[in-house]
């Protein structure tokens, strides 16, 4: 785990002694510092009082009225860590103490550098130059001055640095730090504080914290950064088992999207110009086949804006081409770990029964429980509070995946995986978010159009009457039958009508529409009929848009489920009254972000929106006509090949062979046929009936049909 700065406390009094709590978060294995400074030039005469401290460095300035010493400690919290540590000091000196816990940090190579004397005019405080053991860790400044007035602190910080405590006593004896990571075993420069109302002396601490393995630390995005919170992007490649940091990627031509029942999209291309981004890129996308390190498959891409996580996508292919201009890049590819369910075959027969959001939980565990399949995805608490069965069947050749997009869509049940990053432990958290039967979000997105602006870039709304109905009929599974011989035919559901449509004088068209999961229930085929023509009879509505992002955004991909209101005022949708005449809200189930580009020159969002009385009816949501092919398409192929997997087997009859040849007449055989002739025609009969049998055989496991 990278290291990285997990807490702090910072106190100044005037007291022999004081009691310091320990800050709060501390795990076992973290590494506590702390920066103990007392007006005073006798360095021996204070101290911490518990054991386990260890003494990093020290430093003293001055005499007089503008003593200070320093003395900087560490130790490494346990399980039975105290809630609190004493430091003493002679009499009542002026004190401060800095605390700093530090995670996944190492204390064997820990480096301290001490710079002191007295303050120049312009007040600063430099702490010193130094190397860093490893070229991953935290870098960590201190700054200690003392004057022989009081005033109210005021710090400037070192460029490049994150603010990290500050205290002081009785404005006289000041203690502040800032840090930032180590990303390289290059040497660090010196870093400059100031104070701005005065100082006498100083003291300069430079400490550089290894962490405790070689993982790499991200670099952060510093608060002063030009764009922060303007929408700046960062993108850092990860281990898609272990989530271990593997390098920052600088990504061109970024598209990512998130969707509620199916896995999201990614698509990028990092651009080659030199050996030394070539070099950086290899380290997760290998040059040559032989190097299992990285690449595609074992990789994610994490997408932060702003510092706040946005995604995670599981890279799935990468295409390194060089163009006819002599430029080399490598295009990505890959899915959110949605897509990951779909891709690891059930090996054995499992069944489930109870209620709905725990049988999905047990059958996340089973998969993850496999050897190289555990992706530490981890379903939100609760119960749907309803009982099914949900079943998977190992003749069926089915994914997690499948299995679980016909068990949601029989129990009207709502998923997609939304990544967390917890600022305690440093780890991304894979949560699955469920809704049951929907994600109904109370948060309400506003976006406007008007003549005088608005930040909808563009929208459509889509009338499609061949995607609804006004009569359908649901296909379902084949029954499995005893008597092979007999065949079977699919399952269909009672025909039924949208009746209000057809009295306001709607036509009679419908649809047989296949159910998702292929089941074999004649109450569950109705329901879903029932279901599919209330929520999409006559012509379906689809409407999407595509909005421009502001500074802080309220629109991110985990806002799936909220309400999106889109209020127009157009040439279409004119005023009237005084107010506009399209002043509607829509669920939001899908969301694809493109950052700026120069393409694009602004960061836009593609809203993927729900019509106030559509469900989610498989592919019946997607808003665009490739989609919906594709869709269609998916439907069909997977029919084809299940229904390849159930073709009857047909019975051979194996009687002896004729004692006696037959009788032939044929262009080829004329007269009495010999024995020869007859072997000859036995042996090619021989050869088709085993022809015959594989080709059913092959026919009955799909295997000439996918």
């Amino acid at each position: 785990m990278p290291a990285s700065v997990r807490g702090s406390y910072a106190t100044g009094f005037q007291a022999p002694s004081r009691t310091i709590p320990r800050p709060s978060g501390v795990q076992p294995g973290d590494v506590l510092i702390m920066v103990h400074a007392v007006g005073t030039a006798n360095l021996d005469s204070f101290q911490v009082a518990e054991s386990g401290w260890s003494e990093v460095t020290r430093s003293s300035v001055g005499s007089g009225s503008t003593a200070l010493s320093v003395k900087v400690y560490r130790r490494v919290a346990t399980a039975g860590e105290p809630s609190s540590y004493r430091v003493t000091q002679s009499g009542s000196a002026r004190t401060v103490v800095l605390l700093v816990v530090v995670r996944g940090a190492g204390v064997a190579g820990i480096r301290a550098q001490v710079q002191s004397g007295l303050a120049s005019i312009d007040n600063a405080v430099p702490t010193p130059p130094g190397t860093p053991a490893t070229g991953s860790g935290v870098d960590v400044r201190v700054a200690v001055g003392l004057r022989t007035f009081t005033a109210t602190p005021s710090w400037r910080y070192p460029a490049g640095y994150a603010y990290l405590d500050d205290a002081d006593s009785g404005g006289r004896l000041l203690v502040t730090a800032a840090h930032r990571a180590i990303t390289s075993t290059g040497s660090v420069g010196e870093a400059i504080f100031r104070q701005t109302t005065g100082l006498n002396t100083y003291v300069g601490i430079t400490l550089l914290i290894p962490a405790s393995d070689s993982a790499p630390t991200a670099p952060d995005i510093a608060p002063w950064a030009p764009g922060r919170g303007l929408g700046i992007y960062r993108y850092t490649v990860h281990d898609l088992l272990t989530g271990n940091y593997l390098s920052d990627a600088q990504l061109t031509n970024v598209t990512f999207d998130r969707r509620i029942n199916e896995p999201g999209t990614f698509s990028a291309t990092i651009p080659i110009p030199n050996r030394t981004v070539a070099d950086q890129v290899a380290a997760f996308i290998p040059r040559h086949a032989e190097d299992l390190s990285a690449g595609p498959g074992r990789i994610t891409v994490c997408v932060w804006r702003a510092g706040e996580l946005w995604g995670e996508y599981w890279i799935t292919g990468a295409i390194v081409r060089r163009n006819r201009r002599g430029n080399i890049e490598i295009q990505l590819r890959g899915s959110t770990l949605d897509a990951f369910l779909s891709n690891v075959l059930v090996e054995t027969s499992l069944i489930y029964s109870g209620d709905v959001i725990t049988n999905i939980r047990n059958f996340l565990s089973h998969m993850q429980n496999l050897q190289g399949a555990n992706i530490r995805l981890s379903l939100d608490s609760g119960t749907g509070g309803r009982s099914a069965t949900l079943e998977a069947k190992i003749e069926e050749d089915p994914t997690y995946g499948e299995v679980l997009t016909g068990y949601l869509s029989d129990n009207r049940v709502e998923i997609f995986v939304d990544p967390r990053f917890n600022p305690v432990t440093g780890a991304i958290e894979r949560v699955i978010r469920w809704g049951s039967p929907r994600f109904d979000g109370s948060t309400v997105h506003v976006v406007t159009e008007s003549p005088h602006g608005g930040d909808i870039l563009e929208w459509s709304e889509e009338i499609d009457a061949l995607r609804g109905a006004t009569r359908i009929r649901v296909r379902g599974g084949t029954p499995e039958v005893e008597d092979a011989e007999e065949g079977a035919e699919p399952l269909y559901s009672n025909w039924v009508s949208a009746t209000s449509h057809l009295s306001a004088g709607w036509p009679r068209y419908g649809q047989v529409v296949d159910h998702p999961a292929e089941s074999t229930s004649l109450a569950t085929l109705n329901s879903y009929a029932n279901r599919w023509i209330s929520t999409m009879p006559g012509a379906v509505r689809v409407y999407s848009c595509t909005v421009a992002l502001g500074r802080h955004t309220t629109i991110t991909p985990s806002a799936l489920g909220d309400r999106i209101r889109r209020i127009l005022v157009n040439e279409w949708f004119p005023r009237k009254d005084g107010g506009a005449t399209f002043n509607s809200e829509q669920r939001l189930i899908g969301i694809e972000v493109t950052p700026v580009s120069r393409e694009t020159g602004r960061e836009e969002a593609r809203l993927i929106l729900e019509e106030p009385t559509v469900s989610d009816l498989g592919g019946d949501r997607y808003p665009t006509e490739q989609r919906r092919h594709i869709w269609e398409m998916r439907k069909r192929i997977h029919r084809l090949g299940w229904r390849a997997r159930r073709v009857p087997p047909i019975p051979m009859l194996w009687g002896p062979d004729p004692g006696n040849p037959p009788v032939l007449e044929s262009t080829t055989i004329s007269g009495n046929p010999t024995a020869g002739h007859f072997n000859g025609l036995l042996s090619d009969v021989s050869r088709m009936r085993s022809t015959l049998q594989s080709l059913i055989v092959n026919l009955r496991n799909g295997r000439l049909v996918r």
